[in-house]
């Protein structure tokens, strides 16, 4: 069977389109064999964004531009083609974004908090955001403007400066400026003419050092038996100070009871009629060996001899 030209055209045309039908839907990343939820959003402008940029939505991509074009009052109408299964709330806001360092732009929509969700054909806000470059062009304008500022207060601070020191006050710069170079030349031809005593006070010093080092470490052990020593006359003398302390306390109460009349030699010491007798007694008792001195045989005579002796 023999296929006419004709025929051979129109199938090769059928074929063209439907090929260019999918390469399209492809390119243009919409769904192959479903349909798509399309929703619109304004922007002032669209700089960078093309039919097929990317949708985000929580970072994950939703969907694609599908087209764009210029409205009244020179705003961009943006239409999105987004999945089906998206829910996007009806407050939601499309933000125009970079999303490279190409300067690529991207819609990442943000959620909002309303139950309805958008429909087919319905719109959300669309907000347009500068890029990089935008951000870096607005950053280095205001830098330049806050350099050529400071220049601008630089010198008039330079001028004011200027008008302040006059002849007399520069007078007296010079020669301070003058004496602290001639103190500097002193104090380095000092350094120069003592560098030798100071290298021989350096080098006395090292070897004091060295020296000390090695009689320490010479004597470590006698040192470490003083050291010992010493904390242990220390120990003592803590349980001395203890037991010092003990016996001022101890003799600090029989003060106490001694003058309270307690006890016999408190009685003693505080009853003034005992002194009185034995002062008393005292007395008779010198009288009475008076006596025996001058007159022995007053006191003898009634005795015998077996019996005194």
């Amino acid at each position: 069977m023999k296929i006419s030209n004709e025929l051979k055209v129109a199938l090769t045309i059928l074929v063209a389109l439907v090929a260019g039908f999918f390469g399209y839907r492809l390119m243009g990343d919409m769904p192959m064999f479903r349909q798509s939820k399309i929703i619109h959003a304004h922007f002032v402008q669209a700089d960078g964004l093309t039919p097929g940029s990317y949708i985000f939505v929580s970072g994950v991509r939703v969907g694609s531009v599908k087209s764009m074009q210029l409205s009244n009052g020179d705003s961009v109408k943006v239409s999105m083609s987004l999945d089906l299964d998206t829910h996007i709330p009806k407050d939601s806001e499309a933000h125009l974004q970079s999303s490279g360092l190409l300067d690529e732009k991207a819609i990442v929509i943000i959620r909002g908090n309303s139950q309805q969700d958008v429909e087919h054909n319905d719109e959300i806000k669309g907000i347009y955001e500068g890029g990089m470059m935008e951000t870096l062009k607005q950053e280095g304008e205001q830098l330049s403007e806050d350099v050529s500022e400071s220049f601008e207060k630089l010198n008039t601070l330079l001028e004011e400066l200027n008008t302040m020191v006059d002849e007399e006050a520069q007078g007296k710069i010079d020669t301070t400026l003058t004496n602290l170079q001639t103190s500097t030349d002193e104090m380095a031809t000092l350094f120069r003419n003592k560098r030798s005593d100071l290298e021989l006070s350096i080098t006395h010093a090292q070897q004091f050092l060295a020296n000390m080092d090695t009689v320490s470490t010479r004597n470590k052990s006698r040192i470490d038996s003083v050291l010992t020593g010493l904390d242990r006359s220390l120990t003592e003398l803590e349980v001395l100070s203890h037991e010092l302390t003990q016996t001022n306390r101890e003799l600090r109460e029989v003060l106490v009871k001694i003058n309270n009349g307690e006890g016999s030699l408190g009685k003693l010491v505080n009853d003034p009629g005992l002194y009185d007798n034995l002062e008393s007694l005292s007395g008779e008792m010198d009288l009475l060996i008076k006596n025996i001195n001058e007159d022995p045989g007053k006191y003898l005579k009634h005795m015998r001899l077996i019996e005194v002796f």
